[in-house]
């Protein structure tokens, strides 16, 4: 029972710690003190949060998970590097994803779920005001996670969220274009009106617009980046 309980716990503080490291890493990433395409050594980093190889791996795997980094054959893991073509690529099937369940929200959305995204509003313009990049993606996640459950269609869910799990890189653009911020909130303005009309052609039409919208931005950061980071960015 001992051995047990030593190896239970030796398998929690492995967790702990794994998840501590996958935090400061995405943060690291997310806010570009990490640069596309940089290499990330399990050894040393190891060394720099003062633990073994395991929970730095177990970390690697989660920001794979987050499509925030990539493992190579033999070479090890590196900072996720996107193109101008995945990111047109993405941005359609989200832009046409979003906007079928946006649509099918603003018919069967319910009062205490709309209560909800009234809340998320008040955060969001509060996080405008503060440019709080990193504060706003939070939310903005939420907000846009909130729709997407409230379309009733389970499959188109699951579809659509593991789409942004996968492009986790894409928040970027909240801390790296602090005007894109007061861009996205004035459209999720227009998307919550929709909503709460009940209108589904216009939630639809405004959903798709605003991740076009977004996704412009994500390829004018890129094509800025370009001469920094060898034409390519997370």
């Amino acid at each position: 029972m001992v051995g047990v309980t030593e190896a239970t716990r030796g398998w929690f503080v492995s967790d702990l710690k794994s998840q501590t490291i996958y935090r400061a890493l995405r943060e690291r990433i997310l806010s570009n003190e990490i640069l596309s395409g940089t290499r990330l050594v399990l050894r040393q980093l190891a060394n720099e949060y003062d633990t073994s190889d395991i929970p730095v791996r177990e970390a690697l795997r989660m920001l794979e998970r987050d499509g925030l980094v990539e493992m190579i054959p033999y070479r090890g893991a590196r900072v996720t590097t996107l193109t101008a073509r995945e990111i047109e690529e993405t941005y359609f099937i989200r832009g046409h994803l979003e906007s079928i369940a946006t649509g099918l929200a603003a018919e069967r959305i319910t009062d205490a779920e709309l209560q909800v995204l009234d809340e998320l509003m008040v955060r969001m313009r509060a996080a405008v005001r503060a440019q709080d990049g990193p504060g706003f993606s939070d939310l903005n996640r939420e907000f846009h996670a909130t729709i997407v459950g409230a379309c009733g269609n389970e499959m188109l869910r699951e579809l659509t969220m593991d789409i942004w799990q996968r492009h986790s890189g894409f928040q970027r653009v909240f801390r790296m274009v602090p005007e894109r911020l007061a861009a996205s909130q004035s459209e999720h303005e227009g998307i919550m009106d929709a909503l709460r009309a009940r209108d589904p052609k216009r939630a639809a039409a405004l959903a798709l617009w605003h991740k076009r919208s977004v996704g412009d931005t994500v390829s004018t950061l890129l094509a800025e980046e370009q001469p920094t980071v060898g034409g390519e960015t997370a």
